[in-house]
Protein backbone atom coordinates (compact mmCIF):
# COMPACT_ATOMS: atom_id res chain seq x y z
CA UNK A 1 0.00 0.00 0.00
CA UNK A 2 1.13 3.51 -0.76
CA UNK A 3 0.78 6.70 1.23
CA UNK A 4 -2.54 8.49 1.59
CA UNK A 5 -3.27 11.43 -0.72
CA UNK A 6 -5.32 14.03 1.14
CA UNK A 7 -7.24 16.96 -0.35
CA UNK A 8 -8.05 19.53 2.36
CA UNK A 9 -11.07 21.51 1.20
CA UNK A 10 -13.70 23.92 2.52
CA UNK A 11 -16.68 25.71 0.97
CA UNK A 12 -16.00 24.15 -2.44
CA UNK A 13 -18.21 21.06 -2.45
CA UNK A 14 -19.45 21.85 -5.96
CA UNK A 15 -16.13 23.00 -7.42
CA UNK A 16 -13.41 20.48 -6.53
CA UNK A 17 -11.10 20.31 -9.54
CA UNK A 18 -8.42 17.91 -8.33
CA UNK A 19 -8.77 14.41 -9.78
CA UNK A 20 -6.32 11.84 -8.42
CA UNK A 21 -7.04 8.15 -8.10
CA UNK A 22 -7.49 7.14 -4.46
CA UNK A 23 -7.46 10.68 -3.06
CA UNK A 24 -9.38 11.49 0.13
CA UNK A 25 -11.31 14.73 0.68
CA UNK A 26 -10.80 16.18 4.18
CA UNK A 27 -13.62 18.65 4.89
CA UNK A 28 -15.56 20.30 7.73
CA UNK A 29 -18.11 18.00 9.35
CA UNK A 30 -21.00 20.30 8.49
CA UNK A 31 -20.08 20.15 4.79
CA UNK A 32 -19.37 16.42 4.52
CA UNK A 33 -22.80 15.55 3.10
CA UNK A 34 -22.56 18.23 0.41
CA UNK A 35 -19.09 17.06 -0.58
CA UNK A 36 -20.28 13.46 -0.80
CA UNK A 37 -23.20 14.50 -3.01
CA UNK A 38 -21.10 16.46 -5.47
CA UNK A 39 -18.03 14.20 -5.45
CA UNK A 40 -19.32 10.64 -5.85
CA UNK A 41 -16.69 7.98 -5.68
CA UNK A 42 -14.30 9.97 -3.50
CA UNK A 43 -13.71 8.99 0.11
CA UNK A 44 -14.75 11.78 2.48
CA UNK A 45 -13.26 12.34 5.92
CA UNK A 46 -14.58 15.16 8.07
CA UNK A 47 -13.12 17.20 10.88
CA UNK A 48 -14.12 19.68 13.57
CA UNK A 49 -13.34 23.36 13.72
CA UNK A 50 -9.87 24.67 12.86
CA UNK A 51 -8.77 28.29 13.11
CA UNK A 52 -6.77 28.15 9.90
CA UNK A 53 -5.32 25.88 7.23
CA UNK A 54 -2.10 25.40 9.20
CA UNK A 55 -4.05 23.65 11.97
CA UNK A 56 -5.81 21.47 9.41
CA UNK A 57 -2.51 20.52 7.77
CA UNK A 58 -1.07 19.64 11.18
CA UNK A 59 -4.07 17.44 11.97
CA UNK A 60 -3.53 15.60 8.68
CA UNK A 61 0.16 15.13 9.51
CA UNK A 62 -0.68 13.82 12.99
CA UNK A 63 -3.29 11.42 11.64
CA UNK A 64 -1.53 9.97 8.60
CA UNK A 65 2.23 10.36 9.17
CA UNK A 66 3.84 9.92 5.77
CA UNK A 67 1.34 11.39 3.30
CA UNK A 68 0.77 13.76 0.37
CA UNK A 69 -1.41 16.87 0.53
CA UNK A 70 -2.85 18.45 -2.59
CA UNK A 71 -5.16 21.44 -2.94
CA UNK A 72 -8.66 21.13 -4.38
CA UNK A 73 -7.94 23.49 -7.30
CA UNK A 74 -5.48 21.46 -9.37
CA UNK A 75 -6.56 21.75 -13.00
CA UNK A 76 -3.99 19.29 -14.37
CA UNK A 77 -0.57 17.74 -13.84
CA UNK A 78 1.90 18.24 -16.68
CA UNK A 79 5.15 16.69 -17.82
CA UNK A 80 7.86 19.34 -17.97
CA UNK A 81 10.32 17.15 -19.85
CA UNK A 82 8.31 16.68 -23.06
CA UNK A 83 8.56 18.82 -26.18
CA UNK A 84 5.75 21.20 -27.07
CA UNK A 85 3.15 22.77 -24.81
CA UNK A 86 3.11 21.24 -21.35
CA UNK A 87 -0.55 22.23 -21.09
CA UNK A 88 -1.34 19.24 -23.28
CA UNK A 89 -0.99 15.51 -22.70
CA UNK A 90 -1.77 15.69 -18.98
CA UNK A 91 -1.26 12.81 -16.58
CA UNK A 92 -4.29 10.63 -15.90
CA UNK A 93 -5.63 10.28 -12.34
CA UNK A 94 -3.91 6.88 -12.08
CA UNK A 95 -0.61 8.25 -13.43
CA UNK A 96 -0.69 11.11 -10.91
CA UNK A 97 -1.10 8.62 -8.09
CA UNK A 98 1.80 6.57 -9.45
CA UNK A 99 4.04 9.66 -9.65
CA UNK A 100 3.22 10.62 -6.06
CA UNK A 101 3.86 7.11 -4.73
CA UNK A 102 7.12 6.79 -6.66
CA UNK A 103 8.34 10.19 -5.49
CA UNK A 104 7.58 9.27 -1.89
CA UNK A 105 9.66 6.12 -2.24
CA UNK A 106 12.55 8.08 -3.80
CA UNK A 107 12.41 10.68 -1.02
CA UNK A 108 12.35 7.93 1.60
CA UNK A 109 15.38 6.23 0.05
CA UNK A 110 17.23 9.56 0.00
CA UNK A 111 16.31 10.41 3.59
CA UNK A 112 14.30 13.49 2.61
CA UNK A 113 11.33 14.49 4.79
CA UNK A 114 9.72 17.06 2.47
CA UNK A 115 9.06 16.23 -1.19
CA UNK A 116 7.25 17.75 -4.11
CA UNK A 117 7.43 18.92 -7.70
CA UNK A 118 8.25 21.82 -10.01
CA UNK A 119 6.70 25.02 -8.69
CA UNK A 120 6.43 26.60 -12.14
CA UNK A 121 4.89 25.52 -15.45
CA UNK A 122 7.42 27.66 -17.32
CA UNK A 123 9.92 25.45 -19.18
CA UNK A 124 12.74 27.85 -18.29
CA UNK A 125 12.53 26.46 -14.75
CA UNK A 126 13.22 22.92 -15.90
CA UNK A 127 16.81 21.76 -16.35
CA UNK A 128 16.98 18.39 -18.08
CA UNK A 129 20.44 17.84 -16.60
CA UNK A 130 19.10 18.32 -13.04
CA UNK A 131 15.63 16.77 -12.96
CA UNK A 132 15.92 16.19 -9.20
CA UNK A 133 16.69 19.21 -7.03
CA UNK A 134 17.57 19.06 -3.35
CA UNK A 135 17.18 22.77 -2.56
CA UNK A 136 14.32 24.98 -3.64
CA UNK A 137 10.74 25.98 -2.93
CA UNK A 138 7.94 23.40 -2.95
CA UNK A 139 4.49 24.89 -3.44
CA UNK A 140 2.09 23.68 -0.75
CA UNK A 141 -0.60 23.17 -3.39
CA UNK A 142 1.04 19.75 -3.79
CA UNK A 143 3.61 18.43 -1.32
CA UNK A 144 4.50 15.35 0.66
CA UNK A 145 5.78 14.90 4.19
CA UNK A 146 7.52 12.07 5.94
CA UNK A 147 7.42 11.70 9.69
CA UNK A 148 9.95 13.95 11.42
CA UNK A 149 10.22 15.06 15.06
CA UNK A 150 11.19 18.52 13.81
CA UNK A 151 8.47 19.34 11.30
CA UNK A 152 5.13 20.92 12.18
CA UNK A 153 2.82 23.69 10.98
CA UNK A 154 2.73 26.89 13.01
CA UNK A 155 -0.78 28.00 14.05
CA UNK A 156 0.48 31.60 14.00
CA UNK A 157 0.17 31.80 10.21
CA UNK A 158 -2.97 32.49 8.19
CA UNK A 159 -1.82 31.54 4.71
CA UNK A 160 1.93 31.04 4.88
CA UNK A 161 2.16 27.39 5.82
CA UNK A 162 3.96 26.53 2.57
CA UNK A 163 6.78 28.98 3.24
CA UNK A 164 6.89 27.88 6.88
CA UNK A 165 7.30 24.16 6.16
CA UNK A 166 9.92 24.77 3.44
CA UNK A 167 12.00 26.95 5.76
CA UNK A 168 11.58 24.68 8.79
CA UNK A 169 12.60 21.64 6.75
CA UNK A 170 15.66 23.48 5.40
CA UNK A 171 16.69 24.50 8.93
CA UNK A 172 16.49 21.01 10.39
CA UNK A 173 16.97 18.62 7.48
CA UNK A 174 18.99 20.78 5.04
CA UNK A 175 17.44 19.35 1.87
CA UNK A 176 14.20 18.26 0.24
CA UNK A 177 13.36 16.03 -2.74
CA UNK A 178 11.99 17.99 -5.70
CA UNK A 179 11.14 16.16 -8.91
CA UNK A 180 11.03 19.01 -11.42
CA UNK A 181 9.82 16.77 -14.24
CA UNK A 182 6.21 17.30 -13.12
CA UNK A 183 4.08 20.33 -12.30
CA UNK A 184 0.75 20.47 -10.45
CA UNK A 185 -1.08 23.38 -12.08
CA UNK A 186 -3.62 25.33 -10.06
CA UNK A 187 -6.57 26.95 -11.79
CA UNK A 188 -5.68 30.54 -12.83
CA UNK A 189 -6.40 33.08 -10.10
CA UNK A 190 -7.39 30.37 -7.65
CA UNK A 191 -4.98 31.28 -4.85
CA UNK A 192 -6.28 34.79 -4.24
CA UNK A 193 -9.64 35.11 -5.99
CA UNK A 194 -11.50 31.78 -6.23
CA UNK A 195 -14.37 31.53 -3.70
CA UNK A 196 -13.96 29.12 -0.80
CA UNK A 197 -10.78 27.67 0.66
CA UNK A 198 -8.40 30.30 2.03
CA UNK A 199 -9.85 33.19 0.03
CA UNK A 200 -12.16 34.29 2.83
CA UNK A 201 -9.39 34.31 5.45
CA UNK A 202 -6.55 35.83 3.44
CA UNK A 203 -6.42 39.64 3.54
CA UNK A 204 -3.72 42.22 2.90
CA UNK A 205 -3.32 42.59 6.66
CA UNK A 206 -3.03 38.83 7.23
CA UNK A 207 -0.44 38.66 4.44
CA UNK A 208 1.53 41.45 6.10
CA UNK A 209 1.41 39.70 9.45
CA UNK A 210 2.43 36.37 7.91
CA UNK A 211 5.41 37.91 6.16
CA UNK A 212 6.55 39.73 9.31
CA UNK A 213 6.18 36.54 11.37
CA UNK A 214 8.23 34.50 8.91
CA UNK A 215 10.91 37.18 8.83
CA UNK A 216 11.12 37.18 12.63
CA UNK A 217 11.55 33.41 12.64
CA UNK A 218 13.86 32.93 9.63
CA UNK A 219 15.49 36.30 9.02
CA UNK A 220 16.75 37.30 5.60
CA UNK A 221 15.71 33.98 4.07
CA UNK A 222 12.29 35.67 3.80
CA UNK A 223 12.01 38.58 1.38
CA UNK A 224 9.37 40.74 -0.26
CA UNK A 225 8.64 39.48 -3.76
CA UNK A 226 9.84 41.80 -6.55
CA UNK A 227 7.08 43.65 -8.38
CA UNK A 228 8.40 42.93 -11.83
CA UNK A 229 6.13 42.10 -14.75
CA UNK A 230 7.16 38.48 -15.27
CA UNK A 231 5.81 35.03 -14.51
CA UNK A 232 6.96 35.65 -10.93
CA UNK A 233 5.21 39.02 -10.53
CA UNK A 234 3.89 39.93 -7.09
CA UNK A 235 0.12 40.14 -6.63
CA UNK A 236 0.21 42.44 -3.56
CA UNK A 237 2.89 44.46 -1.70
CA UNK A 238 3.39 41.93 1.12
CA UNK A 239 3.75 38.85 -1.03
CA UNK A 240 6.87 37.00 0.00
CA UNK A 241 9.52 34.84 -1.48
CA UNK A 242 12.12 32.71 0.26
CA UNK A 243 15.75 32.11 -0.44
CA UNK A 244 17.19 29.01 1.19
CA UNK A 245 20.92 29.68 1.71
CA UNK A 246 22.13 26.11 1.24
Amino acid sequence: MGIKIIIPSEDRAESVLTNIEGAILYVPEAQAEAYATHNPGLEILHHGRFRNLAEKRQAIYDKFGDHFQVDDDIAFVSRQYKKGSNRRDHLTPREINDVIQGTHQAAKAAGAHLFGFNRSPNPKHYNAHKPIMLVGYINACAFGLRVSPHLFFSPHTTAAESHWINLLNAYYHRFAWIDTRFHFAQAPGSTFFRPGGQTGRRTIESERQDTLFLHRMFGDAVRIKPGRATDAAAVHPYQRTIRIPL
